[in-house]
This record gives structure tokens, C-alpha cells and sequence, in this order.
């Protein structure tokens, strides 16, 4: 008896440890950016213009515009918790350009040359000047928007604040409280992750366009169930590909990904 009281109290202890980090670290549990000095020169091998806009709050946002050949519209792509605009994509973009679409990625603040601390709402509200800016040269028929991960969120967000011609959303959140059950299914994570909740089911209704969901069945990160959780709340307006063997990463190497990107590109 005294032997499970240890095992038990040992193991509250540990838990109540794991919970405790957390809730100091979760900036950095969340967020994986890679900073960079202000003066650094960007290396694509395609010709592009960086871009400040300067947020509500006094900070500098950073981002890089591709241009096509025979531009038929812009992406706005959003993209996950790590590295910055020249490390983080999944998206190459090669894929877009010559899909004879321009392409906007910006950083984060906290991301690459973007300044500011994290903060989930002031992010929400930089999402809108970079689409704000978009529209100063494309009409919104022209206009699609793409999230991966944590950008998901930030997609559908600007999505429903406005009328793009179409979302695509590649391994999105539900919200933050189901991924991370998933990583801590025996932690009380709402309580250690309560400075975020990127809730893009909260958005995701208003969202008036069609929406195209991506998740690999074999993602770790973010389970695949966020991305069917969603597809419940619009079925009427969006279309579900589950890939069987895709994890968090390697989506772009594979054929159906592939197809199906390319046919809503095209189309």
C-alpha cells in the first residue's frame, strides 16, 4: 500500500512539474521562430521585393513578394510555428509561380526580420494589414489564401473578415486545446496554454468562400482529427483530403497533395 502511494504521488509530482514548465515556457513551446538581424539578405533564387508594413502598435512587419511571369491572381500564404519566411516553407516557391500565381509570405512578429512579442490578438490584427495591402493591387476574386499549421488559423481568420476567392488550410489547428491534448493527453492544458487559443473553429463559419483542408493521417504534431473537427462545422462549403501517408511535413512530396493542389490552383 505504501508502495502505490509513492507511484501515485510520484507520479502527481512529475505531472504537476510537466504542468508547471509548461505554463512559463509556453511562448516557446508554441512558438519555434528563427530571429533574424535586420540587415540580413534574404537568398531566394527568385527575384522578389521585401516588403514593412508597420503594425498597430509601432512594431515592423517583414515580408517577401514573388512575382509571375503571367500573374493570375496572389497567395497569401500564412505558415507554421517554426523557423521564418526563408526556412519555414512547405510550400516551395517554384510550385506557385508557376502555377502563374504571385506569392505574399510574411513573418510573424517575433519571426525573422518581423519585430514585437508574441501575442496572439496583435497577430490576428497583423494578418489583416498584410491582406489589407494585397488588396490595394488584386480584386479578391483574385485572391487566395493559404494557412499550414498555426497560419491556418490566421488564414481563416482574415478569410472570414473578408471575400477571397478561396482557402486552403494544410494540417490547421481545431484550436490549440485539442492539438496540444493530443501532445499532453494527461496534463491540464487549458489551464498551462491560457495566454493562446488559436481557435480557428471560431472563425471558420464566417468564412464565406470554398475551403480546401489538407491533413496527413500520420501527422504527430497536429492529429488529423483538427482538421476533420473542421470539416464538420463547413462540409456545405469545403472539401476534406486526408493523406494516408502524410505526417506534418512532407505533404508537398506527395502525389495526391499534389494533384489536388494543383487542380485548385489551375481551376
Amino acid at each position: 500500500m505504501l508502495i502505490f502511494t509513492i507511484i501515485v504521488l510520484t507520479v502527481l509530482f512529475v505531472l504537476l512539474t510537466i504542468s508547471v514548465v509548461l505554463y512559463f515556457i509556453q511562448d516557446t513551446f508554441i512558438f519555434h521562430a528563427e530571429k533574424l538581424p535586420l540587415d540580413y539578405e534574404f537568398s531566394f533564387k527568385n527575384e522578389f521585393e521585401e516588403i514593412n508594413l508597420d503594425a498597430e502598435d509601432g512594431n515592423t512587419l517583414n515580408a517577401v513578394l514573388f512575382k509571375a511571369n503571367n500573374s493570375k491572381g496572389i497567395l497569401i500564404y500564412f505558415h507554421n510555428h517554426s523557423g521564418n519566411i526563408e526556412h519555414c516553407s512547405n510550400m516551395p516557391i517554384d510550385f506557385i509561380l508557376n502555377k502563374n500565381y504571385d506569392i505574399l509570405k510574411m513573418d510573424y512578429r517575433g519571426y525573422g526580420k518581423s519585430t514585437g512579442k508574441y501575442n496572439e490578438e496583435l497577430m490576428l490584427s497583423d494578418s489583416l494589414l498584410w491582406y489589407d495591402y494585397v488588396r490595394k493591387n488584386y480584386v479578391e476574386d483574385l485572391i487566395t489564401v493559404y494557412g499550414r499549421g498555426i497560419g491556418a488559423t490566421f488564414a481563416t481568420y482574415v478569410s472570414s473578415r473578408n471575400n477571397p476567392n478561396q482557402l486552403v488550410l494544410e494540417s490547421p489547428l481545431f484550436d490549440l486545446f485539442t492539438t496540444a491534448s493530443f501532445l499532453y493527453p494527461y496534463v491540464r492544458i487549458k489551464k498551462i496554454i491560457s495566454n493562446y487559443k488559436f481557435d480557428t473553429a471560431a472563425y471558420i463559419d464566417k468564412v464565406k468562400c470554398k475551403i480546401y483542408i489538407f491533413h496527413g493521417v500520420k501527422d504527430r504534431l497536429v492529429h488529423y482529427s483538427n482538421g476533420q473537427k473542421l470539416y464538420e462545422l463547413v462540409k456545405e462549403k469545403s472539401e476534406l483530403f486526408l493523406i494516408p501517408e502524410g505526417n506534418h511535413y512532407n505533404l508537398i512530396n506527395d502525389n495526391t497533395y499534389l494533384a489536388k493542389i494543383n487542380k485548385i490552383l489551375e481551376g
